[in-house]
């Protein structure tokens, strides 16, 4: 009995003990925005609650940003508050600002809380906040290079750039259907990730009609995912300038035919033709002359 009784207060005491360390707690998290570019001035806004039946006071809130790309923004990571009374609720409020090189992704930062209790005794909680790192992708396509010629297969390529802040990833583009222009080579391509300032390139093979358009526009399909695995599609549109034969070699776009070596060819027949002529004659009359 007295065994049971020892057990029971032992429990009591320890039930006591967790619900004093977490008489204060996170009730909130907010970021403003939501998601934060590199370079932007962001504010979280961290909801305390006491969910104890007594007050506390010297509550002190601290962020530890030494392994986060986030400094304070004209203001201090640690903020202070004198009393919170029982079941009140008090916003603390942190003006950061994301490090220009910050790359994309979620990035967890510790906090801690450190508060006096009715016994005067210092408590401490910590946790863990998080904020997203991120930025509305920003695709471009154009044409790279490539001489389009009316009634041949030609081939050309387009150049997918990054000019946004954040690395995009499974990029897919895929190319349709326009009159006068018939796809020879896949209209469909994988390209993977393209990092911020970059791009890369993909290139078609195609057959153009004879009596197609001066300019084509191309509409191109992009589908690809940011660094949350957010999904987008988007469509641009890429103009092709296509050009006869004679326009092509008339600005020097490509090369018109050299006849040189057929004449240097032609004269040295005739010189062979004519010594095989003179040969044969000279042959005859050496015979006659016997």
């Amino acid at each position: 009995m007295k065994t049971k009784i020892i057990s029971l207060l032992l429990g009591i005491l320890l039930i006591a003990n967790i619900f004093l360390a977490s008489a204060v707690t996170i009730k909130d998290v907010k970021s403003y925005p939501s998601e934060v570019a590199p370079g932007e001035v962001f504010e979280i806004s961290v909801k305390i609650e006491n969910i104890h039946s007594y007050d506390v006071e010297n509550i002190n809130v601290k962020l530890d940003l030494k392994d986060a790309p986030f400094a304070p923004y004209q203001s201090s990571p640690e903020k202070f508050l004198d009393e919170l009374k029982s079941d009140d609720k008090e916003d603390f409020k942190f003006k950061l600002i994301a490090l220009p090189d910050a790359a994309s992704g979620i990035y967890k930062i510790p906090i801690q809380i450190v508060y006096e209790d009715n016994e005067y005794d210092e408590q401490t909680k910590n946790g863990l906040i998080s904020v997203i790192v991120n930025s509305e992708p920003e695709l471009k396509v154009s044409f790279d290079e490539g001489v389009l010629i009316k009634g041949r297969e030609n081939v050309f390529s387009i150049k997918i750039i990054n000019s946004g802040l954040a690395d995009v990833k499974f990029v897919y583009i895929k190319a349709n259907d326009v009159a006068g222009l018939n796809f020879v080579s896949e209209k469909e391509q994988y390209i993977g990730d393209i990092d911020s300032d970059d791009f890369d390139s993909v290139e078609y093979k195609v057959h153009i009609n004879a009596d197609a358009s001066g300019t084509l526009s191309v509409p191109i399909i992009l589908k690809f995912k940011d660094a949350t695995n957010k999904e987008f599609t988007e469509t641009k549109n890429v103009n092709l300038k296509i050009y006869s034969l004679k326009e092509a070699r008339e600005l020097g776009l490509v090369k018109k035919p050299t006849y040189t070596v057929y004449i240097i060819i032609g004269v040295l027949a005739v010189f062979y033709i004519g010594y095989r002529i003179r040969k044969k004659r000279k042959l005859k009359r050496l015979r006659e002359g016997k």
